[in-house]
């Protein structure tokens, strides 16, 4: 019985044995792969402290355009005012122009049967004035040959 005990103890020391070989094997690789994050890490901070010195010169550099064209704005504003001014003088000048146009029609159609009038007068002089003349003319025709017929 004795020697059972024995064997079993032998077994128990193998199978502790074994388990710790394979718990070591664990740890190694445990140890390597925690070592290799460590490294990928540094390299990672000392990267990204890099972008960061990057990306700080970008936002500074962002901030100085920024404040360019808040300035170049600010210059140019008044010059959209003055569009806007001339815009607005342009729509005053053209409500004038459509205003003294529509004054303009209502004269002319108001005067419209008083110029009709006065060019129906004005034919009818020269209506008269032409007969006045052939009448003038029969007459100095009828005169002459009246003057041969005496002769």
């Amino acid at each position: 019985m004795i020697v059972i005990l024995y064997i079993a103890a032998l077994v128990a020391a193998i199978a502790l044995l074994v388990i710790a070989i394979y718990l070591s094997k664990t740890l190694k690789s445990t140890s390597q792969t925690i070592d290799e994050v460590a490294k990928t890490v540094e390299k990672m901070t000392t990267e990204l402290q890099g972008i960061s010195g990057e990306a700080q010169k970008m936002l500074d550099k962002a901030n100085d355009l920024l404040e360019d064209v808040n300035g170049k704005v600010a210059k140019v504003d008044p010059v959209f005012d003055a569009i806007g001014d001339v815009g607005t003088s342009m729509l005053g000048l053209s409500q004038s122009v459509r205003e003294l146009a529509t004054l303009a029609t209502n004269k002319v159609s108001a005067n419209e049967k008083k110029v009709a009038q006065a060019i129906s007068i004005s034919n009818s002089i020269l209506a008269f004035k032409d007969k006045m003349k052939a009448n003038k003319a029969a007459k100095e025709a009828a005169k002459e040959a009246h003057q041969e017929k005496t002769v």
